[in-house]
């Protein structure tokens, strides 16, 4: 079956769904800043804070495999849209929160629906995308989050200045209730034209896929990834207040700029090169830009952290990705994103805890930079795993 194609050479259901995905994110992103700061105002502390990014991760993590499964048996659109409606019902119920507890109850429907549209998204993509062109579609697809958090972030720490927390919760549903109109219109491809991955056999199972070294490595490589990101969201404003840093909206601009580019550079490097000569340096960079932190007392450089995280952040998360659905058959891509999410969302949540709990001990500051060495550790591991040869009966 011939594909319809615009302009850069992609269907339009893949700008379609990149769209939906700008605003689902955008939905969630805009809460970045004002989150934590309601929390802090509620009489919330760090391990609050710590706990609030648990909840969200555990919640996620719990519906992952549910929603893998949903995604493969049921179809793409349908996981989108529970994952929509769930971004409308969490900002709410932020809205009528009166304590940290129900505050941090009302964190499950925003992991939940996460879990649900992240886990479809990158399916979807890669079903209407050529083979050969994986890497570049996910690179691509991905920039939906970090124009989000570009536009979100900031315009959520400004909103703060005009108006009350509860409008700008109202705002995130509104933005979520979008997302749902447009993912309404989605038609996703028959099941009978997706193509199956060269690698991995067309009769896998669920336990094959944990099996497979290239799908549970890059998976388990992304809790690092997933402990990195949770610890920033979650206790970079406090940081940048303690500091005098200024909006530290635009840090999560600055990063979502470069991780864009470097998502849609780096997938393309990987079409071309392979996944791990990739995700190896990037890996590095990544650390590079949490150690920095501790070092980081002006706007500008907060902003240079901040690129350098997302170069960083960005190309280890598409090589990863891609690592994963190049292994996975496509009767079972939904469940393999499900995998690398769970280990992803799994990081949020127990090094939003630890952390946390840490940070209360050792200052922001510090803590960034065992995040950093953790990156360091990760990417040595990743390599010397991903060197030994193939145990026999996993090549096909």
């Amino acid at each position: 079956m011939k594909r319809s194609v615009l302009p850069g050479g992609f269907s339009p259901t893949f700008y379609l769904a990149f769209l939906s995905a700008f605003l689902f994110f955008s939905s969630g992103n805009l809460l970045i800043t004002p989150l934590p700061l309601y929390i802090e105002k509620m009489g919330g502390g760090p391990t609050e804070l710590g706990l609030s990014g648990t909840a969200f991760a555990l919640s996620a993590v719990a519906v992952r495999p549910f929603m893998g499964r949903l995604t493969d048996t049921r179809g793409r659109k349908v996981t989108l849209l529970i994952g929509a409606v769930l971004f409308i019902l969490a900002p709410l119920a932020y809205a009528t929160s009166r304590s940290v507890p129900m505050l941090l109850g009302a964190r499950t429907f925003h992991g939940m629906g996460i879990a649900a549209f992240t886990t479809a998204y990158g399916a979807l993509i890669v079903d209407v995308t050529p083979r050969e062109r994986w890497g570049e579609a996910l690179g691509i697809g991905g920039i939906a989050g970090a124009l989000s958090i570009m536009l979100g972030s900031p315009l959520g720490a400004s909103l703060l200045h005009h108006t009350s927390f509860q409008t700008v919760f109202l705002i995130s549903a509104a933005t979520a209730t979008a997302c749902l109109a447009i993912t309404l219109l989605l038609r996703e491809p028959a099941k009978e034209t997706t193509a199956l991955p060269k690698s991995g056999p067309a009769n896998a199972s669920a336990l094959d896929l944990i099996r497979r070294r290239d799908i549970l490595i890059p998976s388990l490589a992304t809790l690092t990834l997933g402990l990195a990101h949770g610890t920033t969201n979650a206790f970079l404003p406090l940081f940048g207040r303690d500091r005098g840093l200024g909006n530290v909206g635009f840090f999560f601009t600055a990063k979502s700029v470069a991780a864009a580019a470097s998502r849609s550079a780096a997938g393309r490097l990987s079409d071309r090169f392979g996944r791990v000569p990739i995700i190896l340096p990037l890996f590095a960079v990544l650390a590079l830009g949490y150690m920095g932190l501790n070092w980081t007392y002006s706007f500008g450089m907060l902003l240079a952290m901040a690129a350098i995280q997302g170069v960083g952040f960005g190309g280890v998360r598409v090589g990863m990705e891609t690592m994963v659905v190049d292994a996975a058959p496509a009767k079972l891509r939904g469940t393999a994103y499900g995998l690398l999410y769970f280990c992803f969302d799994g990081g949020i949540a127990v090094g939003s805890m630890l952390t946390g709990i840490l940070a209360t001990f050792t200052g922001f500051g510090t803590l960034y930079v065992l995040v950093g060495v953790l990156c360091l550790l990760t990417a040595g591991a990743f390599s010397v795993l991903m060197q030994r040869p193939t145990p026999a009966g996993e090549e096909t």
